[in-house]
């Protein structure tokens, strides 16, 4: 092999990895979707399950095509009310289409996780039906439209919905 050979094979493995991590690094968590420059909209509301507020659930708006940002969560309170807040702490969310799901975690009598365990090593029991905490933007079963000034919703939940077997498949 010749000299000039091995050295550019040597060059080449040399900057593989930098210039890996220089792409990763460009390429960020949301590109030209996140920032500053994002109209960002209030938005809050509420969640009931069988017709009682949902206390101590994390609602979260899935941004669906065409839509900027990364959506938004929020935990509902002792009367079913959340607001949204960003994934970097920001109020709100962008303006657009969004698939909502819903996620209420206990322990497996239906009692609180108590704030100082590790929620994996307690046994968590999701005390939502599956169709309102998977996000499947080919069956969504909630939706949200955020439109500015501001958007307010109003989610009512069946604890006995079962949705179509379709919903399960990719």
């Amino acid at each position: 092999m010749s000299a000039c050979l091995h050295t550019t094979r040597k060059l080449t493995r040399g900057l593989a990895i930098p210039f890996a991590v220089l792409l990763v690094s460009l390429s960020g968590c949301g590109g030209s979707d996140s920032g500053p420059d994002i109209e960002m909209i209030p938005v809050s509301g509420s969640v009931a399950m069988d017709g009682q507020p949902l206390v101590g659930a994390m609602v979260e708006f899935h941004p669906t095509a065409g839509t900027k940002g990364n959506g938004g969560f929020g935990l509902t309170d002792e009367a079913g009310k959340f607001t949204l807040t960003d994934y970097h702490s920001n109020p709100g969310c962008p303006p657009g289409e969004y698939g909502v799901t819903f996620s209420k975690l206990t322990l497996p009598d239906g009692s609180p996780i108590p704030p100082d365990s590790q929620q994996g090593g307690v046994g968590m029991k999701e005390q939502i039906p599956p169709a309102y905490n998977l996000f499947k933007p080919h069956a969504i079963v909630q939706g949200a439209t955020v439109k500015a000034p501001e958007s307010k919703f109003e989610f009512q939940l069946d604890s006995k919905f079962k949705p179509p077997r379709s919903f399960f498949q990719d």
